[in-house]
Formats: structure tokens, C-alpha cells, sequence
């Protein structure tokens, strides 16, 4: 029975292996066409979307700032409330599209 058992792992096992080795090299199936679609995306460059809030966290962090309120958008820029170290209240601008530091108010 233990055999009968052992046996019919090692079979399928066996299997398998030899189907995902055979499928891991097939090509993808290109629907489209790579001469009928243009794969240029410098003209979005200008048009990205606004980094996540931990990314700005981050940043923060990383000029000794604990950070809190959430960031909100303020003339073409996000605004946080954050402590310094020595536990004084400021207000810091950061660049939403870089999500790096710009200035304290």
C-alpha cells in the first residue's frame, strides 16, 4: 500500500515538473500586433499622478520630522503638520509629484 502510494507521487510529481518546464518557455501571444501599437509613454511623463502618503511619510522620517496629520494639497503643493525633534510644531511643504522635502514654514 506504502509503495502503491510513494509510486503514484513520484508519478504525478513527475509530471508535473515536465509540464511547467515545457509551459515556462512559451512565448507570450501578442493579440495586438507590435507594428500597429506604439509603445511611447514620454508624452504622459508630465501628466503622473501624486506620490502615496507614506512615500511622503518617508521622507519626512528621513529629516527627523514625525509627522501628525495627514498631507493635504495646498497651492500646487502638499502641506503636512509635523513635530521636530525638539518637539516644536511646523508646518512642512513637499513636492507631491517627487514626494521629497521642500521647505519648512
Amino acid at each position: 500500500m506504502f509503495n502503491t502510494k510513494t509510486l503514484l507521487a513520484a508519478a504525478s510529481l513527475a509530471v508535473l515538473t515536465a509540464v511547467g518546464l515545457g509551459s515556462a518557455s512559451a512565448a507570450p501571444w501578442d493579440h495586438r500586433g507590435d507594428r500597429h501599437y506604439n509603445n511611447n509613454h514620454a508624452r504622459y511623463d508630465r501628466h503622473h499622478g501624486y506620490v502615496n502618503r507614506m512615500h511622503v511619510r518617508r521622507a519626512l522620517r528621513a529629516q527627523r520630522l514625525s509627522v501628525i496629520s495627514e498631507p493635504f494639497f495646498m497651492r500646487g503643493r502638499f502641506v503636512v503638520r509635523a513635530h521636530d525633534r525638539f518637539g516644536r510644531l511646523v508646518l512642512v511643504q513637499v513636492d507631491p509629484y517627487s514626494g521629497r522635502f521642500i521647505r519648512r514654514l
